[in-house]
């Protein structure tokens, strides 16, 4: 049974690997499965030591979570031939946690990859064990928990490659012997790793597994030209001609490389952007897709359909790559490419009244109700003055009153909306305005509304707040009421019967004195006529 698997797995012989073996150690063994490659290198090495060694080679301590992969390391260590032997593998406690924990599969240590999925397990014993623990497979492949800084007598790497070559097909006509990257093999493995070189008797130069460039693994030599037709084709991609000089040959249309193997189209090198258009044999010409135009002899550029043709759409022209795309504004929709206007009024999507607008709507109220400013599709109810009429429910007796307003009842009168003056409370420290239904601050010049309510100095030569200028009246605050008309009215017609009473006394007082003038005239006249006449003698001379 065990030979028929290590037939199945194509056991290779073992071959020195540089980098895993130093030249004094025992030479790896190694086995080959699908796209990896399990190497067992016995060189005695601590635990990340062992695990440096394998990612330098690209790989990582092997995972043994299942019974095949148990038993790759059992055919190994049988190649080895050791009686007595423990080899690493990728198990670690991680360092949070201090000790095993013997209730889970894996005891609490992960792989190298991070994860502790398994299908297998093989542990020695069941003591639980602390401290840093690494986990070494023996000759029995059973498991042991290791302290990490012992060393063991070797470490397995896995090796995972993306692609591989297959062995040549055996012949009578030569033989072959591969050597890998870790040693010689027989060829009796399913997948050879990229850079196994294969070594045929009847071609003077070694193939090589090597990436053509174009995604796919083949032999290949750095010879040009054609080798022996009977191996591989000669190396040619098409025809292999001739025995004694084989020569490469290219289907029509296509060239040979300078490989002298290889054949290519003008095509093939993807000169072209988008389309590639062969017209002889080496000559090939580019061209682009609809909505695109070709530049530079290889470039396909995209061509602004909006720009080249602005009545292209009916409203909005949205640009693409290599097209354009028509859009309506808010309010119409494409039907058959135009865009009509959409009624949304037929969506019932005012509360109270519709209009429907070209391209759009306006939503409007009954009356006592404004469209609220919040919400246009929507009406709230509306005073404009000092005190509304309340609107009440018939059914409950419930009433409402606009925002800012209270609701005051006059027993008979009714019940009404009253306004509310909310500067009244003094919320600002500047000016306040009262508004319908709320309040406005405004700072002085100089300063700046802080928090809706408080003014803040701004920077500059200012340093104390200006007076504050008084409250201008609201239109409702200059609206009077018949008791004040009536008060207004006594008190004009008082102030004139008193200036009435002033003039009189004033023209009255102003004739007699006119009065008493005359008489006193006329007095001093009779007063001259009576004055006695005396003469004064005249003296002789």
């Amino acid at each position: 049974m065990l030979l028929i698997f290590q037939t199945f797995l194509g056991i290779l012989a073992s071959a020195q690997l540089a980098n895993l073996a130093p030249s004094e150690q025992q030479s790896p063994d190694f086995v080959c499965i699908n796209k990896s490659c399990y190497v067992i290198s016995w060189n005695s090495k601590k635990y990340q030591g062992a695990n440096k060694l394998c990612k330098k080679q690209n790989g990582q301590l092997m995972e043994v979570r299942s019974s095949v992969e148990a038993e790759v390391i059992n055919i190994l260590m049988e190649k080895a031939e050791r009686e007595s032997s423990r080899v690493w593998i990728g198990l670690e406690l991680p360092p949070r946690l201090q000790c095993t924990d013997l209730s889970k599969p894996l005891r609490g240590f992960t792989w190298t990859t991070g994860d502790s999925n398994t299908d297998y397990t093989k542990w020695k014993d069941n003591e639980r064990k602390c401290g840093p623990r690494c986990v070494s497979v023996n000759e029995n492949q059973t498991w042991e928990e290791s302290n990490c800084e012992d060393k063991t007598d070797g470490f397995v790497c896995v090796l995972s490659f993306p692609q591989s070559c297959s062995p040549i097909p055996p012949s009578e006509w030569f033989d072959v012997t591969y050597e890998t990257p870790f040693g010689l093999s027989d060829g009796s493995s399913l997948f050879l790793p990229p850079g196994t070189s294969a070594y045929v008797s009847n071609i003077a130069f070694p193939l090589v597994c090597n990436n053509t460039g174009n995604g796919t693994m083949r032999w290949t030599s750095e010879t040009p030209g054609a080798w022996n037709c009977v191996v591989e084709n000669g190396g040619c991609e098409f025809i292999c001609d001739g025995m004694e000089t084989p020569v490469c040959q290219c289907e029509t249309g296509r060239l040979s490389l300078k490989d002298g193997r290889t054949c290519t189209r003008p095509c093939d090198s993807n000169p072209c952007e988008q389309q590639c258009v062969q017209m002889r044999e080496s000559e090939y010409q580019c061209m682009c897709d609809e909505g695109y135009k070709l530049v530079n002899r290889t470039r396909c550029q995209d061509i602004d359909d909006c720009g080249a043709h602005p009545d292209i759409c009916d409203q909005i022209c949205i640009n693409t790559p290599g097209s354009f795309l028509c859009k309506c504004h808010p309010g119409f929709e494409m039907i058959d490419g135009q865009c009509e206007d959409i009624d949304e009024c037929d969506m019932s999507i005012c509360e109270d009244q519709c209009n429907n607008t070209y391209g759009s709507y306006s939503c409007s109220c009954s009356s006592g109700y404004i469209v609220d400013d919040k919400n246009p599709n929507k009406c709230k109810q509306f005073c404009g003055q000092r005190s509304c009429e309340a609107l009440c429910d018939p059914n409950d007796g419930l009433c409402n009153c606009p925002d800012g307003y209270v609701l005051d009842d006059l027993g008979a009168e009714g019940k009404f909306c009253v306004k509310i003056d909310e500067c009244d409370s003094e919320p600002c420290k500047g000016m306040c305005i009262n508004n319908h239904g709320s309040f406005e601050c405004i700072c002085p010049e100089g300063f700046t509304l802080e928090k809706d309510t408080s003014c803040t100095l701004n920077d500059g030569p200012t340093t104390e707040m200006p007076p504050i200028p008084t409250k201008p009246p609201t239109p409702e605050s200059l609206t009077l009421q018949p008791a004040m008309l009536l008060g207004i009215c006594i008190g004009i017609l008082s102030m004139l019967t008193v200036i009435i009473a002033i003039i009189c006394h004033m023209v009255r007082k102003h004739y007699m004195d006119n009065h008493a003038m005359d008489y006193n005239e006329k007095s001093l006249e009779k007063e001259v006529a009576l004055q006695q006449v005396k003469t004064v003698p005249q003296h002789k001379l």
